[in-house]
């Protein structure tokens, strides 16, 4: 896998969009950030790539998180610990 795979996969979701108002920009910016600083460090402590596929189902986890409140089950735990990463970060609730 190439580093700049989740790069670019951000890179697709902003162009999918025609209009992102700053409020959610900003959100989309920091969890762009957490995702690369959470993909460099478990590079670094695991020897492990986070892949776009990965990073695809955190994406849903943390939306179905938001909408009903619930951990959706059996998520590994690299998957989890970026989704608990953004809530924490993000959201400001602890998991």
């Amino acid at each position: 896998m190439n580093p700049n795979d989740l790069e670019r996969f951000f890179g697709e979701l902003l162009k999918q969009e025609k209009y992102i108002p700053s409020a959610s920009m900003a959100v989309l910016g920091k969890l762009i950030r957490l995702t690369i600083a959470y993909r460099d460090r478990w590079k670094a402590e695991k020897d492990e790539i986070l892949t776009v596929e990965e990073t695809r189902k955190a994406l849903d986890a943390y939306q179905a998180v938001l909408k009903d409140g619930k951990m959706p089950e059996g998520l590994d735990r690299k998957t989890a610990g970026l989704v608990k990463l953004w809530l924490k970060e993000i959201n400001r609730k602890p998991r």
